[in-house]
């Protein structure tokens, strides 16, 4: 009994291995696992170039990257100072998105009666977006943002200091031409403190590409 189990384990495990070992190619070949496939054999070519297939479509394309962002300057006895770069992954013809930084600095010379008010504000952000282009020229976008703010005011009883954090959510949208987009954009968190103010505004921001 032994004899007649030890034999059919054999005989199955043998067959498994043929079995496991015979390869039938496009070609009509038949050949085991010992023997190195030619490379111009159908099968091998199908493979291998699935395989590359597979690997470019996955690959991070560098020309894809956009830079960007929004610049902006205003010297008088009301200064505004803004930089605000970003860079983001074009991920189809329709979409951008990325992420940004960005510096905000104002500052305000006013009189109440006789008295003078010097005003500053100043903001760190930083702050995630998204760029939609449905039909050529026109771009919707959407831009969470967290900013640091430092806030003082210079009156003639001293000197009035605060600073916070200040969450804003903008959306709007605009024209898209030549890298250029011309939007309107809203802040709909409307924070008092809000960098952007309580109304509508007018923004224009520019982006790039650069090939690798």
């Amino acid at each position: 009994m032994k004899r007649i189990l030890a034999s059919a384990l054999f005989m199955f495990l043998f067959t498994g291995f043929v079995s496991a070992q015979i390869y039938i190619y496009n070609s009509g070949k038949i050949t085991d696992s010992t023997r190195t496939l030619k490379k111009d054999d159908k099968s091998y070519t199908v493979q291998k170039n699935n395989k590359l297939s597979s690997v470019k479509n996955n690959k991070f394309d560098m020309s894809k990257l956009v830079f960007g962002g929004d610049l902006g300057f205003q010297f008088s006895d009301y200064t505004a100072i803004n930089i605000s770069p970003q860079v983001g992954y074009a991920f189809s013809k329709y979409m951008t998105a990325g992420v940004g930084v960005g510096y905000s600095y104002f500052k305000d010379k006013y009189y109440e009666g006789i008295y003078r008010y010097n005003e500053k504000s100043s903001y760190a952000s930083f702050n995630l977006y998204a760029d939609f282009y449905p039909v050529k020229f026109i771009v919707l976008s959407a831009q969470p943002q967290i900013s640091r703010m430092w806030h003082s005011i210079d009156h003639p009883n001293g000197k009035y200091k605060e600073s916070d954090f200040i969450p804003s959510f903008l959306i709007g949208g605009g024209i898209h031409f030549n890298g250029a987009n011309f939007r309107l954009m809203y802040d709909v968190v409307q924070n008092k403190n809000s960098p952007y103010g309580n109304s509508i505004f007018y923004n224009v921001g520019y982006s790039f590409s650069i090939n690798f």
